[in-house]
């Protein structure tokens, strides 16, 4: 599972790095990916139990501290959504852990990248330009990752692992547009259609 985790987190790091450099909108900046064990027998599967709440992933968190979550009321609409395509798939939510074939994990965090750039203004003409200074300029905008883990595991397998993962790059831009959100959690289902099980 670790192994999928960490190829996971450098697909990510690589579609952030493919922004282009003149990104104007946030929409500018959503990005889906998808992927899955092609081994896995979804079919043959039909529960899954999911946590009540939604994890921010930040530094403080892997130092031990107490996790921060998805402020109400886009907890809940985005649990709310997710479950919504499990079920259109044929997926039963469970409220047992242990009982549930797979465990559906969400999980998020954010990314701020300042752009700085400087300006020369001159006090006379152009050509002799005299006194004058750089006036330093920066724009700034935020980016957040949402990601889902399907995870199997019970007495069949050795340890826990990965089924499928889905990272959803762009959506928390400061302030959650669930319209964006929703859609892009529509996308990563309507691309993994393997999901079904009807």
């Amino acid at each position: 599972m670790k192994k999928n985790i960490f190829y996971l987190i450098g697909i990510i790091l690589l579609m952030v790095s493919c922004y282009p450099d003149d990104t104007m909108y946030y929409e500018d900046t959503d990005l889906v990916y998808t992927n899955y064990t092609e081994t896995f027998d979804f079919a043959g599967k039909g529960t899954y139990a999911m946590p009540d709440k939604i994890v921010k992933v930040t530094g403080e968190l892997a130092e031990g501290q107490t996790p921060e979550y998805v402020q109400e009321p886009y907890n809940t609409q985005i649990l709310d959504k997710i479950e919504s395509n499990m079920t259109a798939l044929g997926w039963t939510k469970v409220n047992d852990a242990e009982a549930a074939d797979l465990a559906l994990m969400p999980a998020v965090w954010t990314n701020t990248t300042v752009v700085y750039w400087y300006d020369y203004w001159c006090w006379y003409d152009y050509y002799y330009c005299g006194w004058g200074y750089y006036y330093p300029y920066y724009t700034s905008y935020t980016t957040g990752t949402m990601v889902m883990f399907l995870v199997a595991s019970g007495d069949e397998y050795i340890e826990p692992f990965n089924v499928w993962s889905a990272a959803i790059n762009g959506l928390l831009s400061g302030s959650y547009d669930l319209t964006r959100v929703t859609q892009a959690i529509d996308q990563a289902f309507k691309q993994s259609p393997y999901l079904d099980t009807k």
